[in-house]
């Protein structure tokens, strides 16, 4: 990245001095420099290496930008992808686990054109995201952004404490942004919901209160949608319990479901959505991979399940809330991999979200 004629964008203040944010528990992890772009950079993916995170052989990784002056506003995203568990399923996935390589901005484009697409279209004028900036966790630990362990196959499952390590530089930057947004996509919207805690306690250590958390094509479902065969291979892989469990006791008693409404009671505020397709094809291999299927309309029935058990929850995590966003098809995606428009009504419903819409409500085929 140029560093010459470095702009800093009017809100960024360097916070060295301050500490806490980050960690598996509290966010407890000093502040490091801000993130700064030159200004012909802006509005444009940039890498900025993060040497605190790690790929899945252990190679340091980052994160990538896209800062805009439009806003204050921050958008962060983490990355999909596939998952694995054991040496089989690694060695059957590499992709999930490539390095960032000689040219991590290249690796991470590989995507091809989401990176402009969904909530990344600033021409979109629909877009209720188009001027905010962006930070894209990238995925390369195959944990669905959940771990904090080295496996005894090899793998460097550390895709939770890769965001611990982020925070130490997205906070600094953003510490001044009136909308702070986490957001991600299938297993990048696991991800996002996971690490919502400790991004929120982050940012609430430098004075802002309230975050909004968009899941796209990440259900976690309740039992017996997800296994407890399921949850224990995760666990065990993982390490889960240095990583969710510390904050989320009820995953361990009720399933890693729970962390939903955990968050929604320790972030008091938070306004929460989970979009998802109703036979959401990857959603469905993937759960059968983990010898939960959820074919033949079990899917739909495990997200029903879902909003009924957040619905009868509500008024204890209130003023919280939290919404689903359900729509017809196999679509895998509807935040990043197409356009806003081809869901229709969720540009509307994100929109509702986000500005505090007291009429904000779920949305049924």
């Amino acid at each position: 990245m140029r560093r010459s004629v470095v702009v800093l964008v009017s809100w960024i203040v360097a916070l060295a001095a301050l500490g806490g944010c980050g960690g598996p528990d509290d966010g407890a992890r000093e502040l490091g420099p801000p993130i700064e772009v030159a200004r012909a950079e802006l509005e444009t993916w940039v890498w900025e290496p993060v040497p605190d995170m790690h790929c899945a052989d252990g190679s340091s990784a980052g994160v990538v930008v896209n800062l805009t002056e439009r806003s204050r506003d921050v958008v962060v995203f983490f990355q999909g992808g596939g998952a694995c568990w054991n040496a089989l399923t690694c060695a059957v996935q590499p992709g999930n686990l490539r390095p960032m390589g000689d040219d991590p901005l290249a690796t991470w484009m590989s995507d091809g054109e989401h990176a402009q697409s969904g909530i990344f279209d600033r021409d979109d004028p629909t877009n209720p995201l188009g001027d905010a900036s962006y930070v894209v966790i990238p995925y390369c630990t195959g944990d669905l952004h959940l771990g904090d362990a080295v496996a005894g196959y090899g793998v460097h499952h550390v895709g939770y404490a890769n965001v611990s390590a982020a925070l130490a530089r997205i906070v600094p930057t953003f510490r001044h942004a009136p909308r702070v947004v986490v957001a991600g996509f299938s297993a990048g919207g696991v991800g996002a919901a996971a690490s919502f805690h400790q991004i929120a306690t982050a940012f609430e250590r430098v004075g802002r209160p309230e975050l909004a958390l968009i899941d796209d094509a990440g259900p976690v479902l309740r039992p017996p949608y997800l296994s407890a065969l399921a949850s224990r291979t995760i666990r065990d892989a993982w390490g889960l319990t240095g990583t969710i469990e510390p904050w989320c006791p009820e995953c361990v008693s009720d399933g890693y479901h729970a962390a939903y409404a955990t968050s929604l009671r320790l972030h008091p505020g938070t306004r929460a959505s989970l979009v998802c397709a109703y036979a959401d094809t990857t959603v469905r291999v993937l759960y059968a991979a983990l010898l939960s299927p959820v074919e033949n309309g079990r899917l739909e029935a495990g997200l029903e399940d879902f909003a009924a058990a957040l619905t009868t929850a509500a008024p204890s995590h209130a003023p919280s809330e939290q919404r689903t966003f359900f729509y017809a098809g196999d679509r895998h995606g509807a935040t990043e991999t197409v356009p806003l428009a081809a869901t229709p009504g969720l540009a509307g419903f994100l929109r509702a979200q986000l500005d505090g819409d007291a009429e904000w409500a779920s949305v049924r085929p």
